[in-house]
């Protein structure tokens, strides 16, 4: 019996490729050897020298890993709100699909590429996505926001930083249609990038994860109460023992962040990454 392969998502420009490294490095160090994952990564003008890094971390640290880069046409979104650490990038997501339809993959990883892998992710992979389109981490602090999308539902929001997306429902649905719609009609409504108009399509189709999947910032430091008791017990057991750390907001590892109880050890994976001899020429492929 074929174990079948992982395909895992992620997007970054030039300047995330350093902690891209780190999400591919700390995701193949908890990963069984024998997993098989293809790594497809939404490129937002990566140099060629940061692919070729790219590349060789995953020759590293798996011989059943591969990574190909994906180039995505940007003018689709350059319209769309961004901010000081969301960039046009953060959208492509919205594109999955179609971006991997010659790869016939009936379900995907997409994964921010500002994480820390803590465990197996085919735990995550194999999570039960209980026929909705996909499964996801709600957002403890946005659990109300439908309301400010002109939602009327009493579902949660979620964060779409880490997703396990059933490719044939998003599809079938248009949900990249409905996005790039909801994007362009309700601006107005738009706080949150790609998240917020995700949400407004999404909502009761996606299927709750574990919150240890994605301890956003918000979790580990306890900002926002949880909306019930099941959650205030399954957002204990996340910090008790996370499997992906995310570095949700502003305030990132390699900035100005303080006080996160892993911050040190992402700085040290981020200073372990072959991005630390940036200015040794490294041969390209691409």
């Amino acid at each position: 019996m074929s174990i079948e392969k992982i395909p895992v998502v992620s997007a970054s420009d030039e300047h995330y490729a350093p902690f891209l490294c780190v999400m591919i490095t700390s995701l193949l160090e908890n990963t069984s050897p024998d997993t098989e994952i293809d790594f497809y990564i939404l490129d937002d003008q990566i140099s060629r020298k940061s692919k070729a890094y790219l590349r060789q971390t995953v020759k590293i640290h798996s011989n059943q890993a591969t990574i190909d880069f994906i180039p995505v046409d940007s003018h689709t979104y350059e319209h769309f709100l961004v901010s000081d650490h969301i960039t046009t990038t953060a959208y492509f997501r919205i594109s999955l699909p179609t971006l991997l339809e010659a790869y016939n993959y009936r379900k995907i990883l997409y994964i921010d590429a500002d994480t820390l892998i803590l465990d197996d992710i085919k735990g995550l992979y194999d999570s039960s996505l209980q026929g909705k389109v996909i499964g996801a981490v709600i957002d403890p602090g946005q659990t109300k926001a439908l309301e400010r999308l002109g939602i009327q539902s009493k579902d949660y929001y979620f964060n779409s930083g880490v997703m396990v997306v059933d490719l044939q429902k998003w599809k079938e649905q248009n949900i990249t249609e409905k996005t790039l719609k909801f994007l362009t009609d309700h601006g107005d409504r738009i706080l949150y990038h790609d998240q917020d108009a995700l949400n407004a399509v999404l909502y009761e189709q996606w299927a709750p994860l574990h919150p240890k999947w994605n301890m956003q910032t918000s979790l580990i430091f306890e900002r926002h109460p949880a909306p019930n008791k099941e959650y205030e017990r399954l957002y204990k057991e996340g910090n008790a023992a996370p499997s992906i750390i995310h570095f949700t907001g502003h305030d990132k590892p390699w900035n100005t962040l303080e006080n996160h109880p892993y911050q040190q050890l992402y700085m040290e994976k981020l200073a372990e990454t072959v991005f630390k001899n940036s200015k040794k020429e490294v041969v390209s492929n691409d």
